[in-house]
Formats: structure tokens, sequence, C-alpha cells
């Protein structure tokens, strides 16, 4: 399978980013709709047809120039560089269009604008964003990966954004479609909920659905009040400008494998579910090392190890593990978006201090579950002094 590093992945991944952050600077709900159509069959010249729309702000040409670098690593073959864009902002009167072709070293051809339509009054703001892909060998891993990727978007439950993901495969013979709309299980969220609140929802859908597919396990869902839950938040806001970074972490734990009987063998790893301004991305350098640095075992967990995935993720491997499963997601978002992060050590700190509050509310609402290496020690020593004096008790009587 493709790694992380695909062209394809890092093209849909950063026109998506900029759509959601778009989405982000409206003041009205938004929609973002992927879709994807190509060829049922891997072997078909056709190409894949993609697009990713919005009804955020308008954008800005140059927002596209960041793919300058990607579309010099990309092979003609599988991509030309060329992108049809159509958008328009609120205050717009008209909705333009431009074919901006990326292969093109002069930048005075980079750009040709296509027909511009009138709105006649009408108020609606927006992007869309086609293009052409190569259908590769890998063109059904790559839809995997993309039904994946999207699946991840609706943990964070974005206030004021409803996503859709459309897959369209034509063959001959029949059509096979995949939609994957918004869902939850849980009480509708109002608009006043706190991304926190959202983020817990999410990802009690995601690990209820094995964290691979559009629909809730029926059995796991009988037993969603069993799910254990601890929640951290971490924030470094600028109050002069109403700017500033903010973390967001959620561990979510089934207690053992009797709880939920489709987790009858204990998972000893987790793969931990990384975002950035409302994305899924590859966890940062720094925000690992803070997870395999954390004193887990003061929390009664025993960390083995861990390691980042050939996709970005970050994978921690645990040791006797008393749960039959362990979730973890963790989000990082700026303010404002499109504002400039400030670096890395900044970074860092907050996740190291949303993460050990997490765990610190886990271990409160759940003492006797998350008990510390020193802790099991004692209760284990308590445990068997009182078997023996109970022992000597009944002995004695007899």
């Amino acid at each position: 399978m493709p790694s992380a590093s695909s062209p394809h992945r890092k093209l849909l991944h950063s026109l998506v980013y900029w759509a959601v952050q778009r989405c982000r600077m409206s003041e009205s709900p938004c929609r973002l709709t992927v879709s994807l159509k190509g060829p049922a069959e891997p072997a078909s010249p056709s190409p894949l047809r993609v697009s990713v729309s919005d009804t955020g702000v308008g954008s800005k040409l140059e927002e596209f120039l960041e793919l300058d670098d990607l579309a010099r690593e990309t092979p003609v073959e599988k991509w030309d560089g060329t992108l049809l864009i159509t958008t328009t902002g609120i205050n717009d009167e008209a909705i333009y269009r431009y074919r901006f072709n990326l292969q093109e070293e002069l930048s005075s051809a980079r750009f040709t604008k296509l027909a511009t339509t009138y709105k006649n009054h009408a108020t609606f703001s927006g992007t869309e964003v086609c293009l052409c892909l190569s259908n590769e060998a890998d063109a059904d891993d790559f839809i995997l990966w993309l039904v994946g990727f999207f699946h991840k978007i609706l943990v964070l439950r974005a206030a004021n954004l409803a996503c859709e993901l459309f897959v369209e495969q034509i063959g001959s013979a029949e059509s096979r479609n995949v939609c994957l709309p918004q869902y939850s299980d849980d009480v509708h969220h109002s608009v006043m909920a706190s991304s926190s609140d959202r983020l817990v929802c999410g990802l009690k859908d995601y690990a209820l659905s094995h964290g691979n597919t559009c629909d809730n396990c029926d059995t796991c869902t009988l037993n969603r009040d069993l799910l254990k839950i601890g929640t951290g938040a971490a924030n470094n806001v600028d109050r002069r400008k109403a700017k500033g970074l903010h973390v967001e972490v959620v561990i979510l734990i089934a207690r053992t494998a009797s709880d939920l009987s489709c987790w009858t063998v204990n998972c000893s790893s987790t793969k931990v579910l990384y975002f950035e301004d409302f994305v899924p991305c590859p966890i940062s350098q720094s925000s690992f090392d803070v997870l395999v640095s954390i004193d887990w075992q003061s929390y009664g967990f025993k960390l083995k190890g861990g390691f980042i995935d050939d996709e970005g993720n970050a994978v921690l491997e645990w040791d006797d593990m008393a749960f039959a499963r362990v979730d973890i997601a963790i989000h990082t978002y700026l303010e404002c978006a499109m504002q400039e992060c400030q670096g890395s050590q900044q970074d860092r700190h907050l996740v190291r201090k949303a993460l050990k509050s997490a765990l610190s509310h886990l271990k409160a609402d759940h003492a006797g579950d998350f008990l510390s290496c020193h802790g099991q020690r004692v209760c284990a020593f308590c445990f068997l002094s009182s078997n023996i004096m109970q022992y000597a008790f009944d002995f004695s009587v007899n």
C-alpha cells in the first residue's frame, strides 16, 4: 500500500485542508463535499476525476501556489499539474473560473481566466477545485485511504460544518458507489457545544465502528455507556488579538474484553488519531516525543514502546494491558484559520499539559481502574494480607 508520501494523498490532503479552513473563516454554516469518479477496472486508461468543494469564503489563488513543490515531485503521467478552480466571495457579483497549470514554468502562463458567470444579486460564497489523476494500479488502495481519511474528519464533529464524501466507480456491467455522510448515535449537539465534547462524541463513534467502517457495530453500541473517557485541554491564547494555539485530548477505554464482546481479544496497541486545524494529519515529531515520554505507569498503563508508521500515525504498544481497547485523539488548532503557528516548542508544552490532564481526569473518575504500579502493588499486598488473616482466623476457630 502506498505511504502517506503518495502524491495523490498529499494533493487531496492539501485541497481538503484549505477547504476546511475557508469554512472556518465563514460566519455561516458550511458544507464540504469531496467526490471521486473513476472506472472500476484498474487497467482502464480513464482518469480519476476528483472534486473538492466548499461553501466557505472564496479562495485566493495564491493558496494554490503552495502546491508548487508537490507538482514538481509528481510525475506528469500521474498528474499534469492542472487545477480547474471555480470560486466566489460573499460580496462578489460574479462566479470566477480559472485554469491553473502548476507544471507551467512561466508565471504569466500559469493562470488562464475562463468564462465568468454573474450571480444576478444572489448572495453566496464557495470554491470548487477539480482535477484529474491517473488511474494507477493502486486506485483501490487510494480510495480506501480516502474513505478512511474522511471517516477521521467526521471524528471532530466540527461546528457549522457538514461533510460528505461520494465515490463512484463505473464499470461496463455495474457501478459501485460509496456515500459517507456525517452521523452520530449520541444526542445531537447544539452549535454551542464545545469542540472537546464534539471530539468525545466522534471518537466514540469511531471506536464503536472499529475505526474502519461507516457502520457502528450493533453489539458494541449496546455497551456504549460502559466506555471510560478522559478529556484534557490546554491553550496559549493571546488575549489582545484573540488568537492562540489550542490542544484537546480525548482518551477512551474499553475496560475489559467482556465489556464489549466484539473486542474479545485485547488490543495491545493504539493508533493515535492526530488532527491539526480540524483535519487529520501525520503526527508531529514534537507531539510523538510527548506521547512516548509521559509517565504512563503513574496512571495505570504500561507502555512498551512506540513508533511512527509509514502513514505518519503514532502507534503506542502496551505491555500486560488490562483493557480491551485504548483510543486516543489529539487535536491542535489555531484560534483563527490560516494563522501561522509559532513553533513546535509551544506545541510540545501544550500537548503534554492536555494529555496529562486527560489522564488525570480518567484516573479521578475511575480511581480503582487506573492505579499506578505502586498502587497496584499496595492493593495486591493488602489483598494477600487479608487472605492470610482470614486463613489464620479460620484455622484458630477450627
